[in-house]
């Protein structure tokens, strides 16, 4: 699974252009998806406020290079969607151990100079049918010359045609390719999420989730599935969740709690006793936000909604990442 989890966080720092919440030629079974319109969040003020950022700006750059000089993709034009899918293990359950996991990127691509950059550099593969696959963990290390944490070489990289991209874990490989070539078309989503989804054209953040096809934990709140969408309007970056439980007593309960939080939250910021201007002025924009949280949902379902004004969203974001690179003295 880790070997998925680099390629995402890989494919991220590159500058992909369009897509909603495209599941085409996933297989079916997934008990939980994440589609990323990164076109949509680079038009944002959020987004184009963290590519200004000096040092995550260097970053995609050199990243850019490589996938140009290396595979022949152009970033910025040629990278369109990324969806990203987990599946049940042999054992039907969910963890890091025994899941599987397909990454679907679309664009454009050149499966022949993908395929020469995994052979001229001697990396692992195996022949899939008509597909090359390429061991992902040795791929994505000659690509980015950075050494992944895991060494685990369960997941394989297919340029799988002109449009598609396949990264899949070894045990679900087989299946991920036949998937791809039918084009499956599988209904991945409930009816009323794919509607959600829908009516957020302007989201560029989906996640979907079936809780109850996951390993229960001792103490589960009764959580059954899980929905959310992150995007953003002319005026606020906005986020809608919406998570169905087992029971209306469940879902009853997990409402007052979260209002119950959301109240300590707005007290426990406003004691700014003791606190430097700087502090004082981020516990104020801190319980702004806490206090927008709209909480809501009838029946099964519980919801929380919020709108928050993109500019406020947007310095809050600069500053933590700003303060999450500075480097101590000495280091």
């Amino acid at each position: 699974m880790r070997p998925l989890l680099a390629a995402l966080i890989l494919l991220l720092s590159f500058d992909p252009a369009q897509a909603a919440l495209n599941t085409d030629s996933l297989p079916a079974g997934s008990v939980a998806i994440v589609g990323v319109d990164i076109a949509a969040f680079r038009a944002t003020k959020v987004g184009q406020a963290l590519e200004k950022l000096a040092d995550l700006k260097a970053k995609n750059l050199e990243a850019s290079r490589k996938l140009r000089e290396q595979l022949g993709v152009d970033s910025e034009n040629d990278l369109h969607d990324l969806v990203v899918a987990i599946y049940p293990g042999p054992d039907g359950k969910v963890d890091e151990k025994s899941a599987a996991g397909v990454v679907l990127i679309r664009g454009k691509f050149l499966p022949a100079r993908i395929n020469a950059f995994g052979q001229s550099n001697n990396l692992p593969s195996k022949t899939i049918g008509k597909h090359q696959a390429w061991q992902a963990s040795a791929f994505i290390e000659k690509l980015s010359g950075e050494k992944l944490e895991d060494d685990a070489k369960d997941a394989y990289v297919v340029a799988h045609s002109e449009s598609l991209v396949v990264i899949a874990s070894a045990a679900f490989l087989e299946r991920a390719l036949a998937a791809a070539d039918r084009g499956e078309k599988a209904a991945q989503l409930p009816t009323a999420v794919s509607a959600k989804f829908a009516a957020a054209p302007q989201g560029w953040l989906y996640l979907y989730a079936d809780a109850a096809k996951m390993e229960k934990t001792q103490g589960s709140a009764g959580g059954e599935a899980l929905s959310l969408v992150l995007g953003e309007n002319t005026t606020d970056l906005q986020l809608a969740i919406a998570a169905g439980f087992v029971s209306a007593e469940k879902a009853s309960t997990a409402r007052k709690q979260i209002t119950g939080l959301q109240a300590l939250g707005v007290i426990g910021l406003a004691d700014d006793d003791g606190k430097s201007p700087e502090e004082k002025e981020n516990m104020a924009l801190l319980a702004e936000l806490v206090q927008k949280i709209r909480i809501g949902g009838e029946g099964k379902q519980v919801t929380l909604d919020l709108d928050f004004p993109a500019d406020k969203a947007v310095k809050a974001i600069t500053k933590a990442v700003e303060k999450s690179q500075v480097v101590p003295a000495g280091k």
